[in-house]
């Protein structure tokens, strides 16, 4: 037999081994899930939330798509957040994940009202939120609706004051200890002003102006913990003025 030609065989015969052998090797075989200790799951949810993951066992652990995961599981499971699908060579699949917590409730149109975590997803729609415990009602803005399940958008003043509020580590239930309660509060002017009441009294009045609500929020906060005393705290407002200086004053 030409050399050449028994070379290539041998070639493509080692291919073919490895590709099988690899196969073999790298099938999925079992898919675990992984959680924070926030999340305590039951053995019948773990098979639940494994199913509606779509990873199909004995198939290529290299076929696993981690965005297609997370959609599959959070669009089915609003309360859950996939934090990250993990590859564990050769067999297994690892899906970590945490509970999300509701951070705000807001109002809709249908007198129901949207519970939201830190990323603004609706968590659940409920009718009465009187029962929940550390979250931050807004008063004042109401949605036209809301999906379970669904991400909110176009409500800058939230998602700025959000976002500066984990610089100050302000971070899930957390806020709601800071800051109890939030009033959007619409002007006759051009620019509106979101009140946030703290846990003392006063009130942080933060223009809605898209872009700086959230070094409003950033300044407001310095100015009420730096250099306000204890009666200042309690009561009145912390704004900006025209002058565009930061102050207290027990009127608007």
């Amino acid at each position: 037999m030409n050399k050449k030609l028994l070379a290539v065989i041998i070639s493509v015969s080692a291919i073919v081994i490895i590709v099988i052998v690899l196969g073999v090797t790298f099938t999925i075989r079992n898919v675990t899930i992984g959680t924070t200790s926030t999340l305590t799951l039951s053995e019948e949810e773990e098979n639940a939330l494994i199913l509606d993951s779509g990873i199909v066992m004995k198939s290529s652990i290299f076929s696993v798509d981690e965005e297609t995961v997370i959609k599959n599981i959070e669009n089915k499971h609003p309360t859950i957040k996939v934090i990250s699908v993990e590859r564990k060579f050769p067999n297994t699949v690892c899906v970590n994940m945490s509970n999300r917590v509701p951070v705000y409730v807001i109002g809709m149109q249908d007198g129901t009202y949207a519970v939201l975590d830190r990323e603004l997803k609706v968590v659940d729609v409920v009718e009465d939120y009187s029962n929940l415990t550390f979250v931050t009602p807004i008063t004042g803005y109401t949605l036209s609706g809301a999906q379970k399940g669904g991400f909110l958008t176009g409500i800058n003043f939230l998602s700025e004051i959000t976002d500066e509020a984990e610089n100050l580590s302000f971070v899930n239930q957390r806020f709601s200890c800071y800051i109890p309660s939030i009033e959007y509060l619409k002007e006759d002017s051009d620019v509106n002003n979101i009140l946030l009441k703290t846990n003392t009294g006063v009130v942080l009045v933060i223009k809605e102006v898209p872009g700086s609500m959230g070094s409003f929020f950033n300044y407001a906060y310095t100015k009420y913990y730096n250099e306000l005393t204890d009666h200042q705290k309690s009561t009145g407002y912390v704004y900006l003025t025209d002058e565009n200086v930061w102050t207290w004053s027990t009127t608007l």
